[in-house]
C-alpha cells in the first residue's frame, strides 16, 4: 500500500474565520468587549437544547468545577468515571468533593450504571457522568437510580456536543450539563465551554463566581491558536502526505521518543493544589461567541457524516471476534467523535497499520483510579485499566474520505487474516 494518499487521523474543525476572528480580537476587539455577542451564543445554545439557561465558561473543566461546587456540601463524595482526564478529578477536589471512582462499561467506555448504584451512600453528593467519544452514557438509567436517592447528576458532555439519548439532548438529562469548545471538538472556539441547566437556583451561583474571575484569557487562547495553526498546516493533504506523515511513521516505527512524545496528545492538567488555580479564573470572550455562532449551522451535517462513517467501520469489522467495538447507534445517541476500538494486542496492531501506511492513534486517556496523585481515592477498576491499555481511535471526522475508512478496514482485516 503506497504512502501517497494517506490522510491524517485527525483534523481540526477550524477554518479561515477561526483565525480572522482571533486576529480581530488581538488587534483591538479585547478592548471592546460586548456582552451581547456572548448572550446571543448562550441564547442559541438554549434554543438548540431546549434548556432554560446556558452560561459560557473559560473551559469545560471550569464548568464542572462550578457545577460540583454548587451541588454538593464540602466533603461529600462525587461518583465519577476513572477513565477521564486528570483535571476532571482535580475539579471535583477543588470544589470540595471527594472523588469515588465507578468502573466503566467495557464496550462503551462510559461509567457503569450498576457501579454507580452500588457506590451510592449517605455521603454521596453528586454523580458525574461522562459521555465519552460521542457515545451517550445511559444517562436516563443513571437518572432513575439517582432520583431514588435524591442525588443530582452532572453530565460531562465535552466529547458529545449534539448527541441525544431517548430523544433528549445530553446535558439536559441531569441537573447540569457541561460542554467543551476546545480546538479538537466538533464545535470549537479555540478554548471554552458552556454550562447548560434548567435549574434557575444554580444560575446565580454560577454567574456570581464567574464575575470574580479576572485572569486574562488571551495567553492561553493564543497558545491554542498557535498549536492549531501548526496542526492545520501539517495536516493539509499535500504537506501531510509528503512531509508530515513520513516523519510520524518513521518516528513511530523506529521508536524515536522525542518525536513521539511531542506529537502525542496530552490533555492539559493543573498542578497539585487544594483550590481552583488562578489560570482557570478567566472569562469567555466575545470573539469566541461569534465563532461558536458561526459553527452551529454546520453541526448536524458533521454529526450525520460521523455516524455514517461509524456505520462503515462497524459493518466492516463486526465479525472480528478479537475486537471490542462500540455499540452501533444511528439514532443520534452516538455521534462518534472517533470510532473507538479495543484490542488486547493494540501496539502490535498499530505497528502493523503504520507499516501499511495508516495513520491511527492509541487512546490518550488514563485510568485515574490508580494514578499516584489520587492514591487517597484508589479503587480497583479493572475495566478502566483494560480500556487504557487496549483502546485505539479510528478516524470519523467529516473530511476523512470514505476510501480511507475502507483502507483502514482492509488493513485491520489483513492483520487478523495473517494471524490465522
Amino acid at each position: 500500500m503506497r504512502n501517497f494518499g494517506t490522510h491524517p487521523k485527525n483534523r481540526l474543525y477550524t477554518n479561515l474565520n477561526s483565525y480572522l476572528l482571533y486576529l480581530g480580537y488581538v488587534l483591538g476587539g479585547r478592548f471592546q468587549q460586548e456582552r451581547k455577542d456572548i448572550e446571543l451564543f448562550e441564547k442559541a445554545l438554549c434554543e438548540r437544547f431546549g434548556a432554560k439557561h446556558a452560561i459560557c465558561v473559560y473551559q469545560c473543566r471550569v464548568g464542572i468545577y462550578l457545577a460540583v461546587k454548587a451541588l454538593i456540601k464540602p466533603g461529600q463524595e462525587v461518583i465519577l468515571s476513572p477513565y477521564t482526564i486528570a483535571d476532571v478529578v482535580n475539579m471535583v477536589i477543588f470544589a470540595g468533593g471527594r472523588p469515588v471512582f465507578a468502573d466503566v462499561d467495557r464496550q462503551s467506555c462510559n461509567i457503569s450504571p450498576g457501579e454507580v448504584e452500588r457506590l451510592i451512600n449517605q455521603n454521596t453528593g453528586a454523580v458525574l457522568i461522562t459521555h465519552l467519544h460521542g457515545l451517550a452514557a445511559e444517562a436516563h438509567r443513571i437518572k432513575e437510580i439517582c432520583d431514588r436517592f435524591h442525588i443530582p447528576i452532572i453530565e460531562d458532555c465535552a466529547q458529545s456536543f449534539g448527541a441525544y439519548e431517548q430523544g433528549k439532548a445530553v446535558a439536559t438529562i441531569g441537573d447540569v450539563g457541561v460542554f467543551s469548545f476546545e480546538m479538537h471538538k466538533n464545535l470549537t472556539t479555540w478554548l471554552g465551554g458552556a454550562v447548560i441547566t434548567n435549574r434557575t437556583d444554580l444560575v446565580e451561583k454560577f454567574r456570581t463566581e464567574i464575575e470574580s474571575f479576572i485572569y486574562p484569557p488571551l495567553p492561553r487562547i493564543t497558545g491554542k491558536v498557535k498549536s492549531g495553526l501548526i496542526q492545520d498546516i501539517a495536516s493539509l493533504p499535500g504537506i501531510f502526505q509528503l512531509f508530515t506523515y513520513p516523519i510520524l511513521r518513521y518516528s513511530y516505527l523506529k521508536q524515536i521518543k522525542v518525536v513521539n512524545e511531542a506529537v502525542r496528545r496530552k490533555p492539559q492538567e493543573s498542578q497539585p493544589a487544594t483550590h481552583l488555580p488562578d489560570v482557570y479564573k478567566s472569562r469567555y470572550t466575545t470573539f469566541q461567541a461569534r465563532l461558536g455562532l458561526s459553527q452551529l449551522k454546520h453541526i448536524n451535517r458533521h454529526i450525520k457524516k460521523r455516524i455514517d462513517n461509524a456505520l462503515i467501520y462497524y459493518e466492516g469489522l463486526k465479525d472480528i471476534d478479537e475486537l471490542i467495538l462500540p455499540p452501533l447507534r444511528t439514532d443520534g445517541s452516538h455521534t462518534y467523535l472517533w470510532f473507538p476500538v479495543q484490542y488486547s494486542r493494540r501496539d502490535e496492531l498499530l505497528r502493523f497499520m503504520y507499516n501499511r501506511h495508516r495513520d491511527i492513534a492509541a487512546g490518550h486517556f488514563t485510568s485515574t483510579a490508580n494514578a499516584p496523585q489520587y492514591q487517597e481515592f484508589y479503587r480497583d477498576c479493572p475495566n478502566s485499566k483494560k480500556v487504557e491499555q487496549e483502546l485505539l481511535y479510528l478516524p470519523t471526522y467529516p473530511r476523512y474520505p470514505q476510501r480511507e475508512i475502507e483502507k483502514n478496514i482492509q488493513v485491520i482485516r489483513e492483520y487478523f487474516n495473517q494471524k490465522v
